[in-house]
């Protein structure tokens, strides 16, 4: 059953109980970066995408929100790899975006179980939670969703989600809904579109095109580019649009699966 919170506390000593009991270990110190599995793109990242940093994913129109949010699926289960993960996003967001949906994440290798899902009220309580996940050494991932551009969402509190990932090799994926570019202190940017699926009679891969338009990763081949992917339900990884077989795909964020994951909100 979902649980909820009124206070940041509870979310704090649930999330220092992950792996207590020797079942999850901190990533290993020698895993700096995560393939994508896309060999382009990751030679022009300098081997895949760095744990221990910030990256920002954007629509690249409002229609696009559902394609910007499986990409960055697709980027947690890649990064978590069987391991618990954090979803924040603002109130806002799941009016905008709809809610989870858990046999969707299922499709992008994530076991909804293994998901805690934050609702804070604001920005500034939605700070406070991604850092706090980020210094949970014991994570897969963070997802963290704000609503539009907030203030809060600084040089300086950018600077402090940095430090925290840094520190525990714990990845961020910032979900952007629009706005501005974030300033400062973020290893990738990317902006994302649907693409055509393959399928015909029925429902192919999901297929993005992907334009890197900030790389400031160690080793970094090119500083941007564009590419047309999609997602391997089977191989769990992204690869070049171009395969032929076919799965049922979904990314559909309208349902709450009950039960799946650990809710928490946040008071203002």
């Amino acid at each position: 059953m979902p649980v909820a919170s009124s206070d940041l506390q509870s979310l704090r000593q649930s999330i220092s109980k992950i792996g207590r009991d020797g079942s999850l270990r901190a990533m290993d110190p020698a895993a700096k970066t995560t393939a994508t599995g896309h060999q382009s793109i990751d030679q022009a990242l300098g081997g895949g995408l760095a744990r221990d940093a910030l990256h920002e994913v954007s629509p690249q129109s409002p229609s696009d929100l559902a394609a910007a949010t499986g990409f960055a699926l697709g980027l947690i289960g890649r990064f978590a790899q069987e391991r618990d993960w954090v979803w924040i996003g603002e109130e806002m967001t799941r009016h905008e975006g709809g809610r989870v949906y858990g046999p969707g994440l299922k499709n992008f290798g994530l076991d909804p179980v293994r998901l805690l899902l934050v609702a804070p009220r604001g920005a500034e309580d939605g700070l406070k939670a991604a850092e706090d996940a980020l210094r949970c050494a014991a994570l897969g991932a963070v997802l963290f969703e704000p609503w539009g551009h907030p203030k809060q969402l600084d040089l300086v509190a950018l600077r402090r989600l940095a430090l925290a990932a840094e520190e525990s090799r714990v990845p961020l994926i910032i979900l952007r809904h629009g706005g501005q570019n974030l300033p400062g202190s973020l290893r990738t940017r990317w902006r994302v579109a649907a693409a055509p699926s393959e399928g015909r009679e029925t429902m192919g891969h999901p297929r993005f095109t992907l334009t890197l338009l900030l790389n400031r990763q160690k080793g970094a081949r090119s500083a941007s580019g564009i590419w047309t992917v999609e997602w391997s339900h089977g191989e769990r990884l992204f690869r070049p649009a171009d395969s032929v077989d076919h799965f049922s795909a979904s990314i559909d964020r309208s349902i709450v699966s009950s039960g799946s994951f650990h809710t928490y909100e946040k008071s203002a």
